[in-house]
């Protein structure tokens, strides 16, 4: 299996609603939206971003040949800083090396598109497969909410 990572493009919208959908039903409690709230939704808000190709959010995805297998999203946050959200990799793809590509070209095209030089995000505590993933790739827990803990790279 050889997986590459790209940003996406409005032609994979489809395709990007689908994983975004099945990552909200099948790990609610990994993310910040609501399942049946965003499938109501027209569109949602990386549909918008994906149409537009915002150059503020960028939505990359990690595939399988032509079939898209992972999510990870990027936002520019200010003081040249970019953050990950909606990182999913679907459970076949698991320990594969899936997640390192997309956190690798999520760096990438962080410093090159977004100019930012500090990646962060958010993940629950309990999402301890997540933190250890995100440690490998070389983020610190920084801070922490109530709910959450902050996790920063400072990119080089």
């Amino acid at each position: 299996m050889e997986v590459f990572v790209r940003a996406l493009i409005p032609a994979d919208i489809p395709a990007y609603r689908e994983i975004r959908l099945e990552s909200l039903r099948l790990h609610p409690d990994c993310f910040g939206a609501d399942y049946e709230a965003q499938r109501r939704m027209s569109q949602m808000f990386f549909e918008r971003n994906i149409e537009v190709q915002s150059p503020q959010h960028t939505m990359l995805g990690a595939y399988d040949g032509e079939v898209l297998i992972g999510l990870c999203g990027l936002s520019d946050i200010g003081n040249q800083t970019a953050l990950i959200t909606q990182m999913y990799v679907q459970g076949a793809y698991h320990g594969l090396g899936v997640g390192q590509a997309l956190i690798e070209a999520a760096k990438q095209t962080a410093a090159a598109t977004h100019r930012a030089r500090v990646l962060q995000l958010d993940v629950y505590p309990q999402n301890l497969a997540a933190k250890h993933s995100y440690e490998k790739a070389g983020f610190q827990v920084t801070d922490q909410t109530e709910d959450e803990l902050i996790m920063t790279l400072v990119l080089s």
